[in-house]
């Protein structure tokens, strides 16, 4: 028989006691089982292809692939479906965390693609107007339908029980509270109201002024009296035509008057009972023109719209024309601020009082 070997013995430093290898055994089994399930985790989340995303019963966003895919780069373009399946024709912006960004409308029972990025959010509202769209709205568990980009090829939908929330008084924009904090509530007080009617309402007592018959009351906007009479109008033109530094100024010439012999019209068609009609040749200067338009190009220009329906707070629908094909910009914030902006803004305010 072979001569079975001695086995060789360790130093008493070395020894480890029974128990002791039993739980680094253990623990390097443990150890080998989490790896193993981070690596099916990842060859898994790495093989997911659609996700499809819906609102649930609490206005919960939910997700086939569940919700974020770690694997997708930041830089890498995903495709998304918005589907609206509303009683409403929408608008979806993309939520930059100020007001927003429009993206599309989208009709009912229609949908939209677009590009997008991992962590991009959007929302949703009734077209023409920027009231959020909820789900479940009235009840107790109403939500904002709000999308947040997570997956490749993502399907958001719109669902059929969607409508404005029961509470008119939201803040719509995600720079509300920011806004209120540094004043906006004072210096845009009717705007402030019905879009940051929250973050507001300490401040202006919003929640009840939300209600367009008291924020339009003459008693809230303490004007008893029409501060535009009969006749006022027509002075204020005649005015103009019999104010020789305006002509001198501003080149401004009388097109047509109700008196055209008396204030010089140049229309040959004039006649007595003609409406006013008024140009300034020379108003702006060249600077104050450029500004305008560079202006226009920060804030963003949007198509013209024409007035539709008006809502429970007071807000008139925007109704895309066919016919109305011009484009404008609302010159807020850094375009008011621009030195041409600012001049030809006293302009306007110096000749009409």
């Amino acid at each position: 028989m072979p001569k079975r070997e001695a086995k060789p013995r360790f130093p008493e430093s070395y020894r480890v006691p029974h128990n002791a290898l039993m739980m680094m055994v253990m623990k390097r089994l443990l150890l080998a089982l989490c790896l193993a399930a981070a690596v099916l985790t990842a060859m898994a989340v790495a093989g997911a292809g659609v996700g499809e995303a819906t609102i649930d019963a609490n206005g919960n966003v939910v997700t086939a692939d569940g919700g974020v895919d770690p694997s997708i780069p930041p830089n890498e373009q995903l495709s998304i479906t918005i589907t609206n399946k509303s009683p409403y024709r929408i608008d979806l912006y993309y939520d930059d965390g100020d007001y927003g960004q429009f993206m599309s409308i989208i009709e009912k029972n229609d949908d939209t693609s677009l590009k997008s990025y991992i962590g991009h959010s959007f929302f949703v509202t009734r077209h023409g107007v920027k009231e959020g769209l909820f789900a479940d709205p009235g009840t107790d568990h109403e939500k904002r339908l709000t999308f947040k980009v997570g997956l490749r090829d993502q399907i958001f939908v719109v669902p059929e029980n969607s409508a404005p929330s029961a509470n008119p008084c939201q803040d719509r924009f995600g720079i509300c509270k920011t806004q209120a904090k540094t004043g906006g509530c004072g210096r845009s007080p009717g705007w402030m109201i019905v879009h940051c009617c929250e973050s507001c309402d300490p401040h202006l007592n919003s929640s009840v002024l939300i209600d367009p018959k008291k924020r339009c009351s003459k008693e809230h906007l303490k004007t008893p009296e029409n501060v535009w009479k009969p006749g006022d109008l027509n002075k204020l033109f005649a005015g103009w035509a019999t104010d020789d530094s305006l002509k001198e100024t501003y080149g401004l010439e009388v097109i047509s008057s109700p008196e055209p012999q008396k204030y010089g019209a140049t229309w040959e068609n004039a006649t007595d009972g003609s409406p006013w009609v008024v140009v300034f040749d020379n108003f702006l200067t060249d600077d104050e023109v450029r500004d305008l338009i560079r202006g226009g190009e920060i804030e963003g220009y949007e198509r013209s719209t024409d007035q539709g329906a008006t809502n429970e707070l007071g807000e008139m629908e925007k109704v895309v024309s066919t016919t109305r094909t011009s484009a404008n910009a609302w010159c807020t914030t850094k375009c008011e601020r621009l030195a041409g902006v600012k001049s030809a803004t006293k302009k306007i305010e110096a000749i009409t009082g």
